[in-house]
C-alpha cells in the first residue's frame, strides 16, 4: 500500500502494523523456546498485530468499494464468500473399532466443505495405493464388512467447492 495514490490516508494502525511486526518476529522466535513469558508475548503480540491489521483491511475495503484491482493493489488477497474457506489440512481423524468388521471415522465437519470422502486401504499408503471410497455429507462414517484380524488405513478427503479439497492424516488399524 506504499506510495500507493488509490490508498492516500491509511489509518494509524499501518504505521503501528509496521513497528508490531518485527517485535512479533522476534517473540515468535524466543516462544520456540516454549519458555511461557515469551509465549504469552507472542500471543499478546499477534493479537495486537491481527487487530491493527483487521483496521487496516477495513479502509481498504471501505475505499475501494469492492473494487477487486483496487483491493488487490492494496496488497490484501480477495477472499471470494462464495466458496467458502476450507481448512488447508483436517488436523486430526479418529477411528474407533465398532462391532467385529467395523471401523468408525470421526473428523469435525470442516467449514466451507460441501461433502467427504471416507476411505480405506487395505495396503499401507503408497503411489499405487488402491482406496475404497464413500461419499457423505457429514465428517462421520462408519465402514462394515471389514475382515477380522486386518489391518486397514483409513482417510478423509474434505471436498469445497472449485475442487478445494483438504486430506486428514492416514490412521492404521486393525480390525476386530
Amino acid at each position: 500500500m506504499k506510495s500507493n495514490p488509490s490508498f492516500p490516508n491509511p489509518p494509524a494502525a499501518m504505521a503501528e502494523f509496521k513497528k508490531v511486526l518485527p517485535e512479533l518476529d522476534v517473540a515468535l522466535v524466543n516462544a520456540k523456546s516454549r519458555d511461557k513469558q515469551w509465549i504469552a508475548i507472542k500471543n499478546n503480540k499477534k493479537t495486537i498485530a491481527l487487530t491493527l491489521l483487521e483496521e487496516v483491511a477495513a479502509y481498504v475495503i471501505s475505499v475501494s468499494k469492492g473494487d477487486r484491482a483496487l483491493i488487490f493493489s492494496s496488497g490484501f488477497e480477495v477472499i471470494d464468500e462464495q466458496s467458502g474457506p476450507i481448512n488447508p489440512s483436517i488436523k486430526t481423524l479418529e477411528v474407533a473399532l465398532g462391532a467385529p468388521g467395523e471401523a468408525i471415522l470421526r473428523i469435525k465437519n470442516q467449514k466451507g466443505a460441501i461433502s467427504y470422502v471416507h476411505q480405506y486401504s487395505t495396503e499401507a499408503p503408497g503411489p499405487n495405493t488402491v482406496w475404497h471410497s464413500v461419499g457423505s455429507t457429514i465428517g462421520n462414517h462408519t465402514f462394515t464388512g471389514l475382515s477380522s484380524d486386518k489391518r486397514y488405513w483409513f482417510r478423509v478427503i474434505a471436498v469445497a467447492r472449485k475442487g478445494k479439497q483438504a486430506y486428514s492424516p492416514v490412521i492404521s488399524r486393525s480390525i476386530q
